[in-house]
């Protein structure tokens, strides 16, 4: 299911905070929003919802987010969006933030890539690693032909394996996951990692040796891709080399390169806050260099950040929490519970 569709634009009439990112992190700050009685907006640069999870595997399947025992990252922000639709936020889609400005009022106005301008009390960025481009083997610069076709980077849609015998290159949760998850699609799997011991989580690393002990995948440690074979335009074999020098010929029809992305700030880079480890700085209360201005996510760094939906989602939290005293200067914040919060907007509904 992709989010496009819930597009609206309430023009440039000012909310409470801007929400820069569409992603998890951003969708669940747009639902504490309405949690906490403020409006919002959130800008997003892709043509729909979602952020990576959309974009790049909207069906992996996600094991570490509360509540759900696995659940496919499309499901994950569908639901999401589910819990936050009942309070409006305004969705902008398909426009890249390119810079922003402090009014001397104290609220801001962003200007996106189509020249429009947006104003808002206060400012969350939540964009993820930002612009992101797949990782590629340097020693296969001459593929390009076959990208989409046979060689792919992430899992979009199952079909595109389903009956073919597929190379998966990479040790991390993303190809761990794809190596289990094709296994009752593809008609042959073969995992190729070129350090001795798999990157990912543990459950899903036992899961690939178990296949692998039992005959229903290959793997190949220590071992790097090398080159293809390729007929007509189609993706016929796969060549590797052990770090012991063998060399190996794979059939295959599909390769499938999961070995990360480079992640690029974009004009985020030249706002002049306080950046660690190409992220904004953020205090206890989730708040850059510039009063006002938050972040959360994977684009906010703090001492121990542990870089998981999970803390993007409670992040979110305190951003939109904090955010209330610069929003409402002066004002009273009293914490609502949600259930309380629920039943009374049932009781108002009625």
């Amino acid at each position: 299911m992709t989010l496009n569709k819930f597009y609206f634009d309430g023009g440039e009439e000012i909310r409470d905070l801007t929400i820069v990112g569409g992603g998890p992190t951003g969708i669940f700050a747009a639902f504490q929003c309405g949690m906490n009685n403020i409006s919002c907006r959130i800008i997003e640069s892709m043509p729909q919802l979602g952020g990576q999870l959309a974009a790049l595997y909207p069906e992996k399947h996600i094991y570490d987010v509360a509540g759900f025992q696995e659940v496919p990252a499309a499901g994950l922000v569908e639901s999401l969006w589910k819990q936050t639709e009942r309070y409006n936020p305004e969705v902008i889609l398909g426009e890249t933030v390119t810079k922003y400005r402090k009014l001397d009022d104290g609220s801001f106005e962003v200007t996106v890539s189509s020249g429009r301008i947006f104003l808002s009390r206060a400012l969350l960025i939540a964009a993820g690693l930002g612009a992101f481009s797949p990782r590629k083997l340097p020693q296969l610069n001459n593929i390009d032909h076959l990208e989409g076709i046979s060689v792919f980077y992430a899992v979009k849609n199952v079909v595109d394996f389903a009956g073919k015998r597929v190379v998966i290159v990479g040790g991390g949760d993303s190809a761990l996951d794809w190596t289990v998850g094709l296994l009752k699609v593809a008609a042959k799997v073969t995992l190729v990692h070129r350090m001795h011991e798999f990157q990912g989580h543990g459950k899903t690393a036992r899961e690939v040796l178990e296949a692998k002990d039992n005959g229903s995948i290959d793997v190949f440690l220590h071992t790097e891709v090398t080159g293809v074979d390729a007929e007509g335009g189609v993706l016929t074999a796969v060549h590797l080399r052990s770090k012991g020098g063998k060399v190996i010929r794979v059939e295959a029809d599909r390769l499938l390169l999961l070995i990360g992305f480079k992640s690029n700030l974009g004009p985020l880079s030249e706002w002049d806050l306080e950046l660690t480890e190409n992220a904004l700085v953020v205090d206890s209360h989730m708040k850059t260099s510039v009063d006002g201005l938050y972040a959360a996510g994977d684009i906010a760094y703090y001492t121990g950040k542990l870089k998981i939906i999970q803390t993007g989602l409670s992040d979110a939290a305190m951003a939109v929490r904090h955010s209330l005293t610069y929003i409402k200067p002066g004002e009273k914040i009293r914490h609502t519970f949600s259930s309380l919060k629920a039943a009374k907007e049932k009781k108002n509904a009625t």
